[in-house]
């Protein structure tokens, strides 16, 4: 029996891209571009609490000039919520601390009272209203008017207050509601010139930097995981006369370099036909007369 010829041995063909593979690379990339900024938001909030905390514990804005020709500095309203019920604000921003710095010789007033009590106060006096404050940006309108009816001291609507010469530093625990912080000469006198900067302890950024940390790192690796499978090229299985087994050799010739080379049994033999079936006349008896 002779073996069956078998075709030149050839390489398995290469896999295409099919849609599946497109569509997930796609996927991937779309997901790591954003999760590279979670991540990347993730190690600013954490550096910012650990390495842009003060020696007390809080997150302290840039110093900045603030200057009014009338006889204020109020800022915008404030409005603090956490929208949650189950989460205070004091659970979240911590303590808040304003300093302020008046000129030499001048004492300086700081309060911060409900946008309402404060607005009534103010109504009609000549300030400069401050917003965006502790954000380095200088986005001030001025408000033309007279001067205050009484000292601001001597008012009872601050819900936390300090006054007097040189550096005045006013601790407030934040609560929910409508606030405006207010700054002016003790004696209520014009042209209030300050350096003020203001800070908090933040409590909650703690947990929002791993949150968020953690979460990039997640999604970053999902997103690398998915494109990684899609353009992983997997092996192709062979088939046709090329790739068919077991592998026989070929009618001539050894077999191509690199073709796999399994064992083959040998073929069969016709005992009748093989060279060491022929008799051997040396070695064979003669057949016995029966009439002897």
């Amino acid at each position: 029996m002779t073996a069956m010829p078998q075709g030149p041995w050839a390489a398995p063909p290469s896999p295409r891209w099919s849609a599946g593979r497109v569509v997930a690379l796609v996927l991937g990339i779309l997901l790591l571009v954003p999760a590279l900024g979670v991540l990347a938001g993730g190690g600013v909030l954490l550096w910012a609490d650990t390495a842009g905390r003060n020696s007390d514990g809080y997150l302290v804005s840039p110093i900045d000039t603030f200057t009014s020709p009338g006889y204020a500095l109020a800022t915008d309203h404030v409005d603090l919520s956490t929208g949650a019920d189950w989460l205070p604000i004091s659970a979240t921003l911590g303590d808040a601390r304003l300093r302020v710095t008046a000129t030499p010789g001048t004492d300086v007033f700081v309060g911060i009272a409900p946008v309402g009590d404060a607005s009534a106060y103010l109504d009609g006096v000549g300030r400069t209203v401050v917003r965006d404050f502790g954000t380095g940006s200088s986005n001030e309108v001025v408000v033309p008017g007279h001067a205050p009816a009484a000292a601001p001291g001597s008012q009872d609507i601050w819900a936390a207050q300090a006054s007097g010469p040189g550096t005045q530093t006013l601790t407030w625990t934040p609560s929910e509601g409508n606030w405006t912080l207010v700054v002016m000469n003790a004696d209520g006198s014009a042209n209030v010139a300050v350096k003020a900067s203001i800070g908090a302890t933040v409590p909650a950024l703690t947990g929002l930097a791993w949150g968020v940390l953690i979460g990039g790192l997640v999604l970053t690796v999902i997103a690398v995981l998915i494109i990684v499978l899609a353009v992983r090229r997997r092996p192709a299985v062979p088939s046709g006369p090329a790739y068919g087994y077991p592998y026989a050799p070929t009618s001539s010739g050894p077999a191509p370099a690199g073709a796999p080379q399994p064992w083959i049994p040998p073929s069969p033999v016709d005992r009748t036909t093989a060279a060491d079936a022929t008799p051997d006349s040396a070695r064979t008896t003669p057949p016995r007369d029966p009439s002897a």
